[in-house]
C-alpha cells in the first residue's frame, strides 16, 4: 500500500513558490503570476529505491504562513527566498521558526528561486542562512527549471526517511 507523505512549500508572496510546484509536477512555468488563496495541494507520485511514493505538497501562501495547521505531520519542507529580493531571506527566519515550533520532525531545505535573473545580494548568504539552521540549500529557477526536479526529489527523498522513523 502505497502512503502519502506530506512535504510543505513556503516563503513570502511573490518568491515562485507556485510556480516551483507547477515546474515540477507539470514541466511547465507561467510569466503570469498566481497567487495562492491559503494553501494548494499537489499530488506527484514516483518511486524512490525502487518503492512506491506519493507526495502531497502543500504550497502555502506567502501571507497565511502562521496557520499551523498547515505544517503539522509534515515529513519535509522547502522554504524558498528570492535571490533578487534580500527581504525574503530575512523573512525565511519566521518561515523556519514555524516550521520548527509545527513540524518539529521535518527535513528542511532552503532555496534561493529565480535563479535565472541577476541576484540583488550576494548568493551565499543564503547558504550562510541554509548551514545556520542546519539546512542544505540550493539555487533554482522555476522559469528555466535549473534544479528544480533534483530539488524535489532531495525533499521526497528526505520526506521518506523522515516517515521510515517517526511511528505510525
Amino acid at each position: 500500500m502505497q502512503k502519502t507523505l506530506k512535504v510543505i512549500v513556503g516563503g513570502e508572496g511573490n518568491v515562485g513558490k507556485t510556480s516551483l510546484v507547477r515546474r515540477y509536477a507539470r514541466g511547465k512555468f507561467s510569466q503570469a503570476r498566481q497567487v495562492t488563496l491559503g494553501i494548494d495541494i499537489t499530488t506527484q507520485e514516483f518511486r524512490i529505491d525502487d518503492s512506491p511514493v506519493k507526495l502531497a505538497i502543500w504550497d502555502i501562501e506567502g501571507q497565511s504562513g502562521n496557520r499551523p495547521v498547515f505544517y503539522l505531520g509534515a515529513q519535509a519542507a522547502m522554504l524558498v527566498y528570492d535571490v533578487t529580493n534580500v527581504q525574503t531571506l530575512e523573512r525565511l527566519i519566521e518561515w523556519y521558526r514555524r516550521c520548527r515550533e509545527f513540524a518539529p520532525d521535518a527535513g528542511l531545505l532552503i532555496v534561493g528561486n529565480k535563479a535565472d535573473l541577476v541576484p540583488t545580494f550576494p548568493l551565499f548568504w543564503g547558504r550562510v542562512f541554509a548551514r545556520l539552521v542546519q539546512a542544505p540549500h540550493a539555487v533554482v529557477s522555476a522559469k528555466t527549471g535549473h534544479n528544480v526536479r533534483s530539488a524535489f526529489e532531495f525533499l521526497a527523498t528526505t520526506a521518506v526517511r523522515r516517515a521510515t522513523r517517526q511511528p505510525a
